[in-house]
């Protein structure tokens, strides 16, 4: 993408990232995420390369977590309702959701742009709660950012920094009464932990 817009690398990913907000809140589109970024270095690009550059920014993700999607199935055959909820522009979040099967397991995909809001901005969670129509406390959240845990937590959502899936799940396993992936295997919930952990009634991943 760098190559495209004609910026170097280094460069190129502080902008990316800097003028990402807007785009993943659906503020704007593609066309004028992708002009704003070059007009950073006052450059310009055509309607064939701002097409390119949203086809390779939505092949991006490319390879999920193996370790997740095989912790998401074993919630989801457990009975565990599962939400994703992540940050993403119109043309990223609907190539994703037709490229990965594995997402069938998720009862709601929850994306910024739909929202006009991005995490860890407040109003996210409250849409997720009404979504959901569930209490703060009854819910799991994992995310990978630290920022967004902890205003996950503000609204008193449970919430847990993910990291690896084996570390994730030692700090899950020791709060929570939900099967966690171990050593290659999935423990079970069992109701011997019932008395000291507590079982939320839905999980919410990043």
């Amino acid at each position: 993408m760098a190559l495209v817009c004609g910026i170097p690398h280094e460069r190129f990913s502080e902008l990316y990232w800097k003028l990402r907000p807007p785009y993943d809140r659906g503020d704007i589109d593609g066309r004028a995420y992708w002009t704003a970024i070059v007009g950073q270095q006052e450059l310009g690009l055509s309607r064939d390369q701002i097409a390119t550059l949203i086809k390779l920014d939505s092949e991006s993700i490319t390879r999920p977590n193996q370790g997740a999607v095989q912790w998401a199935k074993l919630l989801h055959h457990e009975g565990f309702p599962l939400t994703l909820l992540s940050n993403m522009p119109l043309e990223l979040s609907r190539h994703v959701t037709k490229s990965f099967p594995s997402l069938s397991t998720f009862e709601y995909l929850i994306y910024s742009c739909d929202y006009g809001s991005i995490k860890p901005e407040l109003s996210i969670y409250r849409n997720c709660l009404e979504l959901l129509k569930a209490a703060p406390q009854d819910i799991l959240y994992l995310d990978d950012r630290a920022e967004n845990v902890e205003a996950a937590a503000r609204l008193g959502i449970n919430s847990v920094l993910f990291d690896t899936v084996e570390k994730t799940a030692s700090r899950v396993e020791s709060r929570f009464d939900i099967p966690v992936p171990s050593y290659g295997r999935c423990r079970q919930s069992s109701s011997q932990y019932s008395s000291t952990n507590r079982r939320p009634d839905r999980m919410e991943s990043d």
